[in-house]
């Protein structure tokens, strides 16, 4: 797959580098490692991300390369722009949000770099995915690595780590594999200072986001004897807090912090009106056979989706899903 590829990008002399809708690190750290790479072939490359680079992220970006989506100035005929448009870490183009109008009217290459599970991808003219990799910054470490003489520049170094960091959760997750560990050690040798990646990623907390947690978590609910832990946060709570949607992130590991919990939930109500949820298990239950039934997905342990429902009706069809799923899977 990497070999395909390689050739995909040897190809193209413009690549757009987009990801999903609010970006995380795995994301964004492997669209910065692939636009140094790519700008070190000579090749002009663009970071593009919507709605904005969060906060904990930026020291990713010393170079100023990622622009925020803006639709009606600088990037009105964004389409128009590349021979190959990649959305990486995602396989459904509808999760780029306000950037899949822009994606779907291109005459560029449309591909896709993904870890993953999903059916096969649609709405691509080529797709290089690997759902037995932990991240897509695997993904990238793995083409970029060998290619690289030597130790890798410090800002691609630092983009790959904390991409792998940040979607194996600080290596506590069950895709913390011993590749993935080998990797890490590489880029450490290399340079890359493992606590303050962990500093810049998890310690950055806001006053607002603090009040958030501790909303959420007074609203708490538990199911099926305490295997099932969920919370909600409405658009109410956050302007009641001064939190963003940026704000959320981590919150769904908070209930799955309980002894006995089996499946931990975060729902969340969206600016537009839709309904999400983010849906982490402790090991035994397949929580992407969950999110497939709402169209969404990720991974076994750790998946997500986001429908056009009110958020209680979708906290009750989600709940009784994930009970069923449970009776199945915990023997």
């Amino acid at each position: 797959m990497l070999d395909r590829f390689a050739a995909f990008l040897d190809r193209h002399a413009k690549v757009l580098l987009t990801t999903h809708e609010n970006p995380d690190g795995d994301g964004v750290g492997a669209a910065i490692a692939l636009a140094a790479h790519l700008k070190g072939q000579g090749k002009d490359a663009r970071i593009v991300v919507t709605p904005s680079l969060p906060e904990n992220l930026r020291f990713l970006d010393p170079e100023g390369w990622i622009e925020a989506f803006d639709p009606e100035g600088i990037h009105r005929d964004l389409a128009t722009w590349p021979d190959a448009w990649l959305l990486i870490d995602a396989s459904e183009p509808h999760r780029m949000g306000p950037l899949f109008a822009a994606f779907e009217v291109t005459k560029a290459d449309r591909a896709c770099l993904d870890h993953h599970l999903k059916d096969a991808p649609k709405g691509f003219d080529a797709e290089f995915t690997d759902p037995t990799a932990s991240a897509s910054t695997e993904l990238v470490y793995d083409l970029i690595r060998p290619r690289v003489g030597g130790d890798l520049p410090p800002l691609m170094a630092q983009a790959l780590y904390a991409g792998l960091v940040s979607d194996t959760g600080n290596f506590r997750h069950s895709n913390s594999t011993p590749k993935i560990h080998h990797a890490a050690a590489d880029l450490i040798a290399q340079g890359v200072h493992p606590a303050r990646t962990f500093n810049a990623l998890y310690q950055t907390a806001t006053p607002a986001k603090l009040k958030l947690f501790g909303r959420a978590m007074g609203g708490l609910e538990l199911r099926d004897g305490g295997r099932f832990a969920y919370v909600s946060v409405t658009q109410a709570d956050l302007a009641a807090c001064g939190a963003t949607q940026e704000d959320l992130d981590e919150l769904v590991e908070e209930p799955r912090k309980l002894k006995g919990v089996e499946v931990a939930a975060l729902f969340s109500e969206t600016a537009d009106g839709r309904a999400k949820v983010s849906l982490r298990s402790r090991e035994r239950v397949d929580v992407n056979a969950v999110c497939r039934q709402f169209d969404g997905g990720g991974h076994r342990l750790a998946s997500g989706a986001k429908v056009a429902l009110p958020l209680k009706t979708f906290i009750s069809q989600v709940e009784a899903a994930v009970l069923a799923q449970m009776k199945q899977d915990i023997v």
